[in-house]
């Protein structure tokens, strides 16, 4: 009966067994990374879940002409690209060895897509070279260039990019490519336009790895147009158990670059900036004066031309900057009172037309 009683009385009558220590991961995954990095890399994979994103219109709609198809080159991301939510954890490995790497959180349900009886999340496996040895992946944002006032929702967000970590591979980098990506499931699943696998089978409850052998960009555009998501080839598609050793081949920096980068916004909506009187450096820049995208019958930016500033050349995160002269703090352009309307006395160096009223 004594024992009996310390037993209900949680520990009153010393310390319980078994409670404390080291607890059994969840899961343990198995990666090895394959090739030749360069020298003196502080050698790391960091499990890194993605986000849903929309790109925004500029970047995937048909230019109207050479300048803007230039900018678009230079500041636009793959529009399939996988994108990064946040860096779950990250471990030291060496090339060619295969190491482990413990799993001993869920993903938060934020990350997840779906609702309580069927949700997913999807991460890629980043290789990267800890520069700043402070073992961790820190994801990168593009350089925007400066604005005549620091005003409204984004007044705070920094315009430079913050990470010194340099990619060198990854598990997953687009739907235009294969893949192998850490799968998170619980309850149903519903095939959703969340990374799309369309003929492969559905993830297992729980972790595990999925792989998909990718499609182009033309046919992911021939379904949107149709209406359905676009299809893998099944003899691509595999489901594995998490413990499955995933190899992750190195590549050059440029080809993967964009898993490290976050985007700035998911709903492809765009900060247009009022222009500073003094000129930002052009010089490194691919820059096109075009229309305001349009969809439908909306003609509230009819007339107003945006300067589109593409990233420069050699940095590690794409994006764009547009400035107009009309526009409103909230980052729109259309709103009850502009709060800059400068279109009939622009700045010297406004390379193009002010559609002035």
């Amino acid at each position: 009966m004594r024992a009996l009683a310390c037993l209900l009385l949680l520990g009153g009558c010393g310390d319980l067994v078994g409670f404390g220590g080291p607890t059994a991961p969840l899961a343990t995954l198995n990666v090895e990374v394959t090739g030749t990095p360069p020298a003196d890399t502080d050698l790391r994979v960091a499990l890194v879940w993605g986000t849903q994103w929309l790109p925004e219109p500029l970047c995937i709609l048909p230019p109207p002409d050479a300048s803007v198809a230039a900018v678009i080159a230079a500041g636009c991301r793959n529009p399939l690209s996988f994108t990064p939510d946040r860096v779950a954890l990250s471990v030291a490995v060496a090339p060619n060895v295969p190491a482990q790497i413990e799993l001993n959180q869920l993903p938060s349900a934020d990350v997840m897509v779906g609702d309580v009886t069927a949700r997913v999340a999807y991460a890629s496996l980043v290789v990267f070279d800890d520069r700043d040895h402070d073992g961790t992946l820190t994801l990168g944002r593009s350089i925007r260039l400066p604005a005549q006032d620091m005003r409204g929702p984004d007044n705070e967000e920094p315009d430079t990019n913050d990470s010194k970590d340099v990619v060198i591979g990854a598990s997953f980098v687009a739907m235009t490519e294969p893949d192998q990506r850490i799968a998170y499931r619980e309850g149903g699943f519903n095939l959703t336009g969340y990374y799309p696998r369309r003929n492969c089978g559905s993830p297992a409850p729980g972790y595990s790895i999925v792989s998909a052998g990718g499609f182009t960009y033309d046919a992911a555009v021939q379904a949107t147009l149709a209406g359905v998501l676009p299809e893998e080839d099944p003899a691509s598609c595999a489901e594995e158990d998490i413990a499955s050793l995933v190899e992750i081949p190195v590549r050059p920096t440029e080809e993967v670059a964009e898993v490290a980068c976050e985007i700035r916004r998911t709903d492809s909506s765009i900060r247009y900036r009022e222009p500073p009187q003094d000129s930002p450096d052009l010089s490194t820049h691919t820059y096109a004066c075009t229309s305001i995208p349009a969809f439908g019958d909306d003609m509230s930016t009819a007339g107003i031309t945006q300067l589109a500033v593409a990233t420069a050349a050699g940095d590690q995160c794409k994006g764009l900057t547009h400035y107009t002269l009309v526009g409103c703090d909230e980052g729109v352009l259309v709103c009850d009172n502009f709060d800059w309307d400068i279109r009939a006395t622009p700045p010297s160096w406004w390379p193009c037309d002010t559609g002035a009223p």
